[in-house]
């Protein structure tokens, strides 16, 4: 996708603000971290295991503790046999040298033991037809549209919003899931096709079927879609590159919205695709490889070939999503979300470090309310939701689904998180659950 011509005033607005993202840049220099424990009645809390990193140490007899890191931002723990364990992130100070100073307010253990009772003991079924196998579903307005099989057939099964079956419609064998589109239509995909699938009142129709590739082609990068205008998604060189552009409804004339890059990984794997003789776009077009005189073998070629192409499936994740009728970017690479109207028009940007807590997925969800964001963590197929507030970036609720491990395409309305659990001894079956989540 190329254009021709984007405004002196646009490329203004997009350099101003650019520059506002050097001083979110991560710390590598030696800190001195130094805090005080309490409670909540303000009692200072002696011997608090804490952990900052690689760095650990406990408080003394006044509650007071002091540790260098020398790679800020990072994920800090306490423990207290007392207390509720505390995570947060830290980050570096404003100024280079500085002491960093904290004040960490430990919770009595009490509230989270009663609020894993209360969470674990509601886990309850989605749909619970038990012989029923769900391959997959979706969530829109105040239904369900499933994707499933019994008795060697396969189905479209439209579910009111208590879980009862409106109507099915039998569909070809071997279906894959679904998809859902930035204007809000569904599609049912199969391997190398997909359908249209439309709601009339109580039933389901679908449209005759067209190429899977040609129409994701056409469909899939577009992200957003308003009154005013879509938004589309390009991918740059070596997937290091995201570039969000708008194209205006009544004029079709596109406008660079936003871009962001890893500028150093791509010149590396510039050199990188050259030496292994890799066909693939540069980020530098006019690169030239200097003298090599360990050129690599034939063997070393295929193997690196094949480390590219896992390199790939891990672009740089800088999601863009509509909440609350505004439009946020989460520049994951520069720790920064940038607001913009649904006209695209810049608002502000702040910085935030929730991907900076263990185990974070690289995934962003929202409810399909398009009200509040979430953040997915895994630690050994058990799946962490910290709820962020989209307008600051900071951590509301942390909530466990903690009833099964890998839980398979979690999606939240009102305060449920719903997914498929994948039984880890009987692949035959797949359920659908539902969790209550905190408000």
């Amino acid at each position: 996708m190329s254009y021709l011509c984007i405004s002196n005033r646009v490329w203004k607005s997009i350099l101003l603000v650019s520059m506002q993202f050097f001083c979110f840049a991560s710390f590598s220099q030696d800190v001195v971290v130094t805090g005080i424990v309490m409670n909540e009645q303000n009692v200072r809390v002696a011997n608090a295991e804490i952990k900052l990193g690689t760095a650990n140490v406990k408080s003394n007899s006044k509650g007071v503790f002091t540790l260098r890191v020398n790679k800020l931002p990072a994920q800090m723990n306490i423990k207290h046999p007392a207390y509720k364990e505390y995570a947060e992130v830290v980050r570096a100070p404003i100024r280079q040298g500085d002491t960093l100073k904290l004040e960490i307010i430990l919770e009595g253990k009490e509230t989270e033991l009663e609020e894993v009772t209360i969470n674990a003991s509601k886990i309850i079924w989605a749909y619970d037809k038990k012989n029923t196998h769900i391959i997959d579903f979706a969530l829109f307005d105040n239904e369900m549209l499933l994707v499933c099989k019994e008795n060697h057939k396969y189905f479209l099964r439209r579910l009111d919003s208590i879980g009862r079956k409106i109507v099915d419609l039998e569909i070809k064998k071997n279906p894959v899931g679904l998809y859902g589109d930035c204007t809000g239509g569904t599609h049912l995909v199969y391997a190398d096709s997909i359908f249209e699938v439309k709601f009339i009142r109580n039933s389901i129709g679908m449209l005759s079927g067209n190429s899977y590739a040609e129409t994701m082609r056409i469909l899939g990068p577009c992200i957003i879609s308003s009154p005013d205008n879509i938004i589309v998604k390009r991918m740059g060189p070596h997937n290091k590159l995201v570039e969000y552009d708008k194209i205006d409804w009544n004029t079709k004339k596109p406008s660079l919205l936003y871009i962001t890059s890893d500028q150093k990984t791509m010149r590396e794997l510039d050199e990188f695709v050259l030496r292994n003789e890799i066909a693939t776009e540069l980020s530098n077009k006019s690169f030239k490889m200097g003298n090599q005189p360990d050129k690599p073998s034939e063997r070393e070629k295929f193997q690196n070939q094949q480390f590219y192409k896992q390199i790939l499936q891990k672009p740089l994740y800088a999601p863009i999503f509509e909440i609350n009728d505004s439009v946020f970017v989460f520049d994951h690479f520069k720790d920064s979300a940038i607001v913009f109207t649904l006209s695209g028009k810049y608002v502000r940007s702040y910085q935030f470090s929730y991907h900076y807590f263990e185990n974070w997925k690289n995934e962003l969800m929202i409810n399909e309310e398009k009200t509040k964001l979430f953040a997915k963590y895994e630690n050994d197929g058990l799946v962490t939701l910290r709820q962020i507030d989209p307008s600051t970036g900071k951590v509301i609720h942390l909530d466990i689904l903690d009833k099964h491990i890998y839980p398979i395409n979690i999606q939240i309305r009102g305060s449920f998180a719903y997914y498929i659990y994948k039984h880890y001894l009987d692949n035959s079956i797949h359920y659908l659950y539902k969790q209550p989540l905190k408000e």
